[in-house]
């Protein structure tokens, strides 16, 4: 669900929700919020090739309900969703918190789990589905429980603005000269 109020500054924010009970301990981590190219989310703002385009990270707010911290994960695709690439972030989210995640992009990053027998060229090149999930907690897993999950201020790093302005930068530097 998308709500236009109540995220971290009082703005926008998209929320899911997810029962625990088919987790598994060491399981692969559930995806509880999904944007694609096919449904249009942020107006494609965040598609393409981000090799080109110079993106290192990502960084974004993210909330949970849960009654323990958990660790946000996410996978980075094409449109057609193979190949992907795996992720985890290392800054633990506790409940009812806002946390900014940022994960590291870069090809050596040490956020990366798995590049799906694929590369980062594969799958950098041609950015169409993002999914976001989280570690269970070992006390919480296949448990009945409904957990809620948020976020909101989703950002690449740096931002388009930011690359046009370094852009800028430099020609101004070189004219100078």
């Amino acid at each position: 669900a998308w709500f236009s109020s109540g995220g971290p500054s009082g703005g926008s924010y998209a929320s899911s929700t997810f029962n625990l009970i088919s987790t598994t301990a060491g399981g692969f981590p559930p995806t509880v919020i999904r944007a694609q190219q096919g449904y249009g989310s942020s107006g494609g703002a965040f598609v393409g090739n981000w090799i080109a385009d110079g993106v290192t990270g990502v960084s974004f707010r993210f909330r949970h309900d849960l009654s323990e911290a958990v660790n946000v994960t996410g996978r980075f695709a094409s449109a057609n969703n193979f190949p992907g690439a795996a992720v985890v972030a290392f800054t633990p989210v506790q409940a009812n918190v806002w946390t900014t995640i940022f994960i590291d992009l870069t090809a050596t990053s040490p956020n990366f789990v798995s590049f799906e027998g694929s590369s980062y060229a594969a799958v950098f090149s041609n950015i169409g589905n993002m999914q976001f999930g989280f570690t269970v907690p070992a006390a919480l897993v296949g448990q009945n429980i409904n957990g809620h999950f948020d976020i909101a201020d989703f950002n690449i790093v740096p931002a388009p603005g930011a690359l046009a302005l370094i852009g800028l930068v430099g020609l101004a530097r070189r004219r100078a000269r």
